[in-house]
């Protein structure tokens, strides 16, 4: 067999090694995306579940009334919901559905790595266009960062993997030979295919585009990577720019023509384009603008690559590096090369693409946040392998091992550092006990607590919880099991006289209701409800009995019926011994709620002196719903005693004589005080106080 016919079959065997080594690579992302995917991180986060009960939603929503843009939770562009919404309508709800979209988007973003290596890898002046594309693919599975992200149900990920896309489809339509002079007509029937191919790809370079404003904030940056592109292209290689002006034209109009929506919800509604970015910004706020804070965030962004990484244990083990030991060195050297060759079109790119895609946790507070900085990933992939490909070159001119020794040695580099990076997250991190709080385990494991136990009593929950997604989302799927009813311990307790209840305090927020619950209820069992995991209590259960003994043993009777179901049972009061100038004055209302009540109501408790002439003047005064906001009376159901404690700060010069304290309820719409039975000012007067 001829040389020329065993070329051809040389090539076909590397083509399926090639091949064989993506789908490898691909399988082994796959797994490690998907593997203990529903527990692992442990719990579910606020904003995962957030994202879970608007795909939820959706799910059950016509697709025409989906939305562009949500506005919950800060606001939110809404792909990654959507997709998660139709997977809702297959899987139903759990936690592997909310996290199976980035999961998959972080699997498919090693074979899309791959293939924008493959295409980019001629500008960048690689030797070994091959190795360089499956280096790409293989080394963001080696990224820490990645995996994290890849497993969290939020919406970067799927940023991830459109950028990628985009520029994997722009550098294909850009490789394209746009010239097509003096052909014969065979090859001329050729080339126009070629073109349609061309266009194939300029058309998807604008489809990708246009979704990844439907991503993440992010986006909004990416023509800043495009516009340094586009002025190197125009001196470096005019001629194939203005070749490609038809297929550029197709992108920018099927961009526009995909983005229309949400540009045009944006321009309608300016204020959801900007809001999360004025939150987080250090630019233009007092205390944290100026060249200092920007300096600061610098040196700490510029740190995050091989010295200190995001300390949050969210998004990474506190304090690691984005990139291990062993391709940080590589990631160093692939930036020396690209900062060499500056001025060359594809590492221009790769420059202006990574510093662009670090501006977000530049410009913002807690730098480095590898959350904001998540665009950079492709580049900095890109880098790592281009830095694997500049040390085997450089190696085979100076030893003489061979370039395929030094091909086997970058891979067992690779391979060791994917390594590092399983063991951290799957044993390290996987144990790390920040992960309790940071993942909202507590909240998880209360909401399978409510959903198993079903058996129709009354729940209760103290400081917070009531409105919290993570337990919303889990009782989802259980409309038999309201969510619980809540209350802040701290200020206001609500006691359910007439029916069994169950209370979750959160021991270490809430320090009163415990033991207030405790000395009302009797007959109630205490047990512990959650432990987190370095062994410390994080939740307990009271369980009031169905006819339980009720005691209000502290309060000072004094009956008095008010208008919409409500009705004062007595009070306590807490006046500072010696009663002197900004002293606090607490008092403790009993309500007892004979019906719901139509309306919120703002509590008041006013301090009033009587002065010779009979005349009332009011020294001080507290007026706020009750429990600040956590207990409000549209709230309130029948049967329930409400306690809510109103205090105030004592003014100068406390005259002596008789001090009261008057109390009642008003609506904050007309200001008009509700009724009170038997009096003509409806407040209930207290007092006089001991002093």
């Amino acid at each position: 067999m001829s040389d020329r016919n065993k070329m051809p079959q040389h090539n076909q065997r590397i083509d399926r090694i090639g091949w064989s080594i993506l789908f490898v690579l691909t399988a082994i992302a796959l797994a490690m995306r998907f593997y203990r995917l529903d527990t692992l991180p442990p719990g579910l986060f606020y904003d995962e579940a957030f994202n879970g009960l608007d795909g939820w939603k959706l799910a059950h929503m016509p697709f025409r009334q989906w939305p562009v843009f949500l506005t919950g939770n800060q606001g939110r562009e809404a792909l990654y919901v959507w997709l998660m919404a139709l997977l809702h309508q297959i899987n139903g709800q759990s936690v592997w559905t909310i996290r199976a979209v980035p999961a998959l988007c972080g699997a498919l973003l090693t074979p899309a790595l791959a293939w924008l290596a493959w295409e980019v890898a001629p500008w960048l002046g690689v030797k070994n266009r091959r190795t360089f594309a499956l280096w790409s693919g293989a080394a963001v599975l080696c990224l820490f960062w990645s995996q994290v992200f890849s497993r969290y149900g939020i919406r970067l990920s799927l940023f991830v993997l459109i950028e990628t896309l985009l520029w994997a489809a722009l550098w294909r339509g850009w490789n394209d030979n746009a010239k097509a002079h003096n052909l014969n007509a065979v090859a001329q029937r050729s080339r126009e295919a070629e073109k349609i191919h061309s266009l194939i790809f300029w058309a998807l370079t604008g489809l990708f585009a246009g979704l990844s404003f439907y991503t993440y904030l992010p986006a909004r940056l990416l023509p800043l990577v495009l516009l340094p592109l586009i002025i190197a292209a125009f001196w470096q290689e005019r001629a194939r720019l203005l070749a490609h002006l038809p297929g550029l034209a197709v992108g920018l109009a099927v961009a526009v023509l995909v983005a229309a929506p949400i540009g045009i919800y944006f321009l309608q509604n300016p204020v959801s384009f900007t809001t999360r970015v004025d939150q987080v910004t250090i630019i233009g706020r007092e205390g944290r603008d100026g060249a200092q804070g920007l300096g600061a965030n610098i040196s700490a962004v510029a740190g995050m690559f091989a010295g200190t990484g995001d300390a949050n244990p969210r998004s990474n083990l506190p304090g690691r590096p984005a990139l291990d030991w062993l391709l940080a060195p590589f990631f160093g050297l692939g930036l020396l090369l690209a900062l060499g060759r500056f001025w060359r079109l594809a590492h221009l790119w790769l420059l202006a693409g990574l510093v662009v895609m670090l501006l977000p946790t530049l410009l913002s507070e807690f730098a480095p946040n590898f959350q904001r900085a998540i665009g950079a990933i492709p580049f900095v992939v890109l880098l790592v392998a281009l830095g694997l490909d500049g040390a085997v070159q450089l190696a085979s001119r100076l030893w003489s091992l061979g370039q395929l020794g030094y091909l086997a040695a970058g891979w067992l580099l690779v391979v060791a550092s994917f390594g590092l990076t399983w063991r951290a997250y799957f044993v390290e991190w996987a144990n790390l006990p920040d992960l309790f709080p940071a993942w909202d385990v507590g909240f998880t494991q209360v909401a399978e607590q409510m959903a198993a136990a079903d058996d129709g009593v009354r729940i209760y929950m103290t400081p917070r919880g009531r409105e919290h997604p993570t337990l919303a989302y889990f009782l989802e799927e259980h409309p038999e099991i309201p969510l619980p009813q809540g209350f802040d311990g701290r200020t206001c307790v609500r006691v359910a006289t007439d029916v069994a209840a169950r209370y979750y305090t959160l021991v270490n927020e809430d320090f009163r209701t415990e033991g207030l619950l405790t000395a009302i209820y009797p007959q109630a069992v205490e047990t512990t409800s959650v432990v987190e995991t370095n062994g410390s209590l994080w939740a307990k259960r009271i369980e009031q009995p169905a006819g339980g003994t009720v005691v209000f043993s502290e309060m000072q009777p004094q009956p008095a019926v008010l208008s919409d179901g409500i009705a004062l049972l007595g009070h306590q009061l807490f006046p500072p011994a010696g009663m002197k100038e900004g002293d606090t004055f607490y008092t403790r209302l009993y309500w007892q709620v004979d019906a719901a009540p139509a309306n919120n109501y703002t509590a008041f408790a006013h301090l009033l002196w009587r002065d010779s002439g009979g005349e009332w003047v009011q020294l001080a005064g507290a007026d706020r719903p009750p429990g600040e906001g956590s207990c409000p009376t549209s709230e309130w159901l029948p049967g329930e005693v409400v306690i809510d404690e109103l205090q105030f700060a004592l003014p100068p010069d406390v005259p002596s004589g008789d001090i009261f304290i008057t109390v009642g309820f008003y609506s904050p719409i007309d200001q008009k005080r509700l009724m009170v039975a038997g009096t003509m000012d409806n407040q209930v007067l207290v007092g006089p106080i001991e002093r």
